[in-house]
């Protein structure tokens, strides 16, 4: 059955099921951390050194960096082989690699403290796909390392396969992850990585830990790849990543996502404010208008109780100049939890 409609879903998505956002990342780990904490100790050192912050007390009104620019900063320096004052690039001492590895971590441990529950509003859209008989001509663009969607998927309509658009070492292994059937699969792009993918370096594969956020224990426990013993680590980029597709599985599901995009009908936009930084995401959709030759249908769902009438009408400035056919992008003063109860009005 051909894909009718993508769903977009960002961080505001995860933000109504308890995911911190950005501007409380930093701030809710630190509270919430043993200060002898491996991670804790790196990063407290970090934001001293980089940006004059004390991570050990008074964190109420600071004003910590984004996850991007942190990690931006760090993954240029390595990109261009360049190191700072004490944060050397040496394989004697890899501190801008360490420090690196220790904001993803960190990420991880904060999404798996904050995600408990049992991601009830994403299980409602996906049961209203399903009563509704859309959900075969449905699929997912994540935006979120998270893996509430995921698990929404595979809890509520259990016969489905997840199709991410790549292979993984689970294929081959029997009783384990198997690889989606044409008449079952469910496609969920997960643009910028997820906590349940490891990769392995040395073999340039990728493993599944279903239902397991698996990013967010590998720092205390290394997993060691089953074929070649290297231990894995994880895929988790920031949105601002000038080499976002750098990585060959990253590569391969945007290109995968952008075959889908090609012959939607409708694109839903769900807790996504189409931030200019994102240009990624923007020039893969530019690509997808200009090449399919129209624009389609656009929905936006990034309405909450509270938001600024300013905040939305330059939400809605950024939607409608960024398409060609402005009479296709409708902003609708509703939110995510509207769209997943109550579908397009």
């Amino acid at each position: 059955m051909a894909i009718e409609e993508v769903i977009f879903l960002g961080a505001g998505a995860s933000a109504v099921e308890g995911a911190p956002i950005q501007s409380r990342l930093f701030r809710d780990y630190f509270e919430g951390t043993l200060r002898t904490d491996p991670i804790s100790v790196i990063l407290g050192q970090f934001f001293k050194d980089f940006f004059g912050i004390d991570t050990s007390s008074g964190l109420h009104d600071t004003a910590f960096p984004t996850f991007e620019e942190i990690l931006g900063i760090l993954e240029l320096a390595l990109n261009r082989y360049e190191s700072f004052k004490d944060y050397p690039l040496i394989p004697q001492d890899p501190k801008v690699q360490n420090t690196r590895e220790a904001v993803i971590f960190l990420i991880a441990r904060v999404l798996k403290e904050k995600l408990r529950n049992e991601g009830a509003i994403h299980k409602d859209l996906i049961s209203r796909l399903v009563i509704e008989g859309k959900l075969k001509e449905t699929a997912f663009v994540s935006l979120n390392y998270d893996i509430l969607l995921d698990n929404a998927l595979t809890e509520v309509h259990d016969v489905i396969d997840l199709d991410y658009g790549v292979e993984f070492t689970n294929f081959a292994k029997k009783d384990d992850w198997h690889k989606p059937r044409r008449n079952r699969a469910t496609k969920l792009f997960k643009l910028h990585g997820s906590l349940n993918w490891l990769y392995c370096p040395t073999c340039i594969s990728l493993t599944i830990t279903p239902k397991d956020k698996s990013v967010s224990t590998i720092a205390d426990t290394p997993m060691p790849c089953k074929t070649c013993g290297t231990n894995m680590i994880p895929i988790i980029i920031p949105p601002t990543f000038f080499k976002i597709m750098s990585n060959h599985f990253l590569q391969q599901i945007w290109r995968e996502a952008e075959k889908v995009l090609l012959t939607a009908e409708r694109i839903v936009f769900c807790g996504y404010s189409f931030p200019d930084a994102d240009i990624h995401i923007k020039y893969l959709l530019k690509r997808v208008e200009v090449n399919r030759g129209n624009t389609p249908n656009v929905y936006i769902f990034n309405g909450h109780a509270g938001k600024d009438n300013a905040i939305k009408e330059q939400e809605r400035k950024r939607y409608e100049r960024f398409f060609a056919n402005k009479r296709r992008v409708m902003y609708l003063d509703r939110s995510f939890q509207d769209f997943c109860h109550e579908g397009l009005p």
